[in-house]
């Protein structure tokens, strides 16, 4: 059956800013700046501003914001990186191809991020800095994650790619790691119409090492001073994304309602994914979990809604990783049992309803 009430519904969600990003677009073409130009570094200043930063540098994806951000804290062969094997592929991605070894502690059970009493047990001499996933957009206690690195001298890097707009005790998810990354990906809260990213750190000279690695390693000056990359965020994404800042918290309240409707509906029915208290979420996605995911998965595909299943198997279970696998319960458990619904801010209140009523007849049938 045809989705009728898709997961994700970008033509819609597009379809009341598409004069304004025509403008945009023509805006860029007429300057004929098209790379690190002014409107990079408007959005830059603005997003920034909104995280409470002194520093964010725009970047080709989410993917090249975190490698960037790696190297530019000096991780690299040798070093080892906690972090979730509840995450996209990139999280780890980027750690080895900085040349440092991944090394994955399981997972909290509410909050489905990683879990503080297995990072710690997880540390050793090699370990130099904790890559924490706020996932789905909630996070753990942060506060517990900045003791600990601080008592064992880590870096704290936030994979925030899930998460802006996102809070800790009303300070900005993002904000707290050494460096963190963002992604654009068409899909995220905050969106681009392609590939972008973005890495935000308070640390001038962090940020300068950004700079190189985006551009080749070259400088102000012209000179090639290190081995870098070619990853910028382009002018047309730039202004794109300035357009698209400016709704992101009217956006991310839509979604924080319809999770309130959802957690009221489901909660007797099903285990919610939710932030640990402190935290107010995006909700870029709205987890449950169930043992009944894949049954219940089909039942409302049949009746036309669209979910999805992040992530079918840990990271530590990829092919390209499986070697010695670790027991992480907690996580391989969350794999065989989340199911995400939609939580678009287009979603309307008729569509809401009808999942809600196809979930709860789904349980009654199979009680």
């Amino acid at each position: 059956m045809r989705n009728s009430i898709p997961l994700h519904d970008l033509k819609q969600e597009h379809h009341s800013l598409a004069d304004e990003l025509c403008r945009n677009l023509g805006r860029v073409i007429g300057s004929g700046k098209f790379v690190l130009g002014p409107e990079l570094a408007a959005f830059e200043s603005e997003l920034a501003r909104y995280l409470g930063l002194s520093h964010v540098l725009g970047v080709n994806s989410g993917t090249d914001a975190l490698l960037l951000g790696l190297k530019a804290l000096g991780i690299g062969p040798g070093d080892e990186v906690i972090t979730t094997p509840f995450t996209f592929f990139a999280t780890a991605g980027a750690i080895v191809q900085t040349g440092a070894t991944p090394v994955f502690a399981d997972i909290e059970p509410r909050t489905l991020c990683l879990s503080a009493e297995t990072c710690k047990a997880a540390i050793t001499g090699r370990t130099k800095a904790v890559l924490l996933v706020h996932i789905f957009g909630h996070c753990t206690d942060v506060n517990r994650f900045l003791e600990l690195c601080s008592q064992h001298d880590l870096v704290l890097v936030e994979d925030a790619a899930q998460a802006i707009g996102s809070s800790w005790q009303s300070r900005r998810l993002g904000s707290f790691g050494q460096v963190s990354a963002f992604s654009f990906y068409p899909t995220k809260n905050l969106a681009a119409l392609g590939d972008g990213g973005a890495i935000a750190t308070s640390n001038p000279e962090i940020a300068r090492e950004i700079r190189l690695l985006r551009s080749h390693g070259r400088d102000e000056n012209g000179h090639y001073i290190s081995w870098g990359h070619n990853s910028r965020l382009d002018e047309i994404q730039a202004a794109f994304l300035r357009t698209k800042l400016n709704r992101l918290d009217s956006d991310n309240a839509l979604r924080r309602a319809l999770a309130v409707r959802y957690d009221e509906a489901l909660s007797s029915l099903v285990r919610i994914v939710r932030g640990a208290d402190g935290c107010e979420s995006n909700y870029h996605q709205y987890g449950i979990l169930t043992p009944k995911r894949d049954e219940l998965r089909r039942f409302l595909a049949d009746n036309g809604v669209e979910t999805g299943c992040y992530y079918r198997n840990p990271v530590h279970y990829e092919p390209i990783l499986a070697g010695k696998r670790p027991k992480l319960p907690v996580a391989e458990q969350a794999c065989c049992e989340i199911l995400t619904l939609p939580i678009r801010p287009s979603l309307t209140d008729s569509e809401q309803k009808k999942v809600i009523s196809l979930v709860r007849h789904f349980f009654s049938r199979n009680d």
